[in-house]
């Protein structure tokens, strides 16, 4: 028996459903941003390799107790995102031969692999009740596992992936292909130097979620200007030990920081089209707001309540604040000012 296999996020998919559907959950229940945010502890623990991959999507993806109809929640997200599946997937007149293999989750893969008719599905067993994951999380050489515990005489074809993870499934495929947006190149012959590998490698890594990557870079500058300009008020005119001070120094930097996020967010990182400026504006500025009052809350805490008022503190504690900020105002920007569709 002879079979295709493609992985799916950023081969098949234009993105990563899993954070994709991260944000329509919290598209459709705001209060889970807290949720998110609670979680962003064992994310960088699972950076650091101190937690697995399977405890992180355990925590992530433990929202989905407030969906207890999932099978109309993960409907209603194809019905939006399913415009993301890529144009040579969805004009290939026969998929009886393809399987998916993907580390995304099987139970909102499960749609697509039933409307197109693959062969089989291999995905993630998240439970869709408590998102929990029963297993190993299905990626690298466990996707090889997995395809040759239940298809063990079967021979590979072709491999389509977007991502190197995937490795260890191509050198056992007849034929590999590295899937690039919308080109698609044999592996075999995709040998630059060292150097352009690893820039097209990261090209590539840009490429699948060029939105998320241009909002930091965007943030990263925003989050540069809010951070010089309260330095330089704090260390300068302002007494951070001063509650009035303290605060000055945040709305001072928060207009000049909102100013130039408007602007480079609209152009560079949403591509918004809105003709209505006006309402535009006034919905990111208001969507800021919201992170101001909090921004100026954990101010008060750490400078006046907690007296963190040393050089060395105002530096650590500016910088955790601005990087919890960025990420707030990446999700209201995404899901309530620059829609799409506009």
């Amino acid at each position: 028996m002879k079979l295709d296999l493609y992985d799916f996020d950023g081969t098949i998919y234009d993105g990563d459903s899993g954070v994709d559907i991260i944000l329509f959950a919290i598209k459709k229940k705001p209060k889970l941003i807290f949720h998110f945010l609670g979680s962003l502890g064992i994310v960088i623990l699972y950076l650091l390799k101190l937690r697995t991959k399977e405890e992180m999507k355990n925590k992530l993806f433990a929202f989905l107790k407030e969906f207890p109809d999932t099978d109309s929640f993960v409907t209603e997200f194809w019905e939006s995102h399913e415009h993301k599946l890529k144009e040579f997937w969805i004009s290939k007149t026969s998929h009886k031969n393809d399987i998916i293999i993907s580390a995304s989750g099987y139970f909102w893969l499960k749609p697509i692999a039933e409307k197109y008719k693959v062969k089989d599905l291999f995905a993630t067993d998240i439970n869709p009740k408590t998102g929990k994951v029963k297993g190993k999380n299905c990626h690298s050489s466990e996707k090889v596992k997995l395809f040759k515990k239940k298809y063990p005489d079967a021979i590979i074809s072709k491999m389509y992936t977007d991502s190197i993870h995937d490795l260890p499934l191509i050198e056992v495929a007849k034929e590999g292909y590295l899937v690039k947006k919308n080109k698609i190149y044999n592996y075999y012959e995709y040998k630059p130097n060292i150097i352009v590998r690893f820039w097209r490698w990261g090209w590539g890594i840009y490429h699948k979620n060029e939105e998320v990557w241009n909002y930091l870079i965007v943030g990263g500058l925003t989050t540069f200007v809010s951070i010089a300009v309260k330095w330089g008020l704090y260390f300068t005119i302002l007494d951070v030990s001063n509650k009035l001070d303290a605060q000055i120094g945040v709305c001072v930097s928060w207009v000049c920081a909102v100013s130039f996020a408007y602007i480079a967010n609209r152009i560079f990182v949403f591509r918004s089209k809105n003709k209505n400026i006006l309402k535009e504006i006034s919905q990111f500025v208001g969507a800021r707001l919201l992170t101001l009052g909090m921004e100026m809350v954990l101010t008060y805490l750490f400078f006046n309540l907690l007296g963190l008022t040393s050089k060395i503190w105002i530096v650590v504690v500016t910088f955790i604040i601005q990087v919890l900020i960025m990420v707030l105002n990446y999700v209201f920007s995404k899901l309530f000012v620059f829609k799409k569709g506009k």
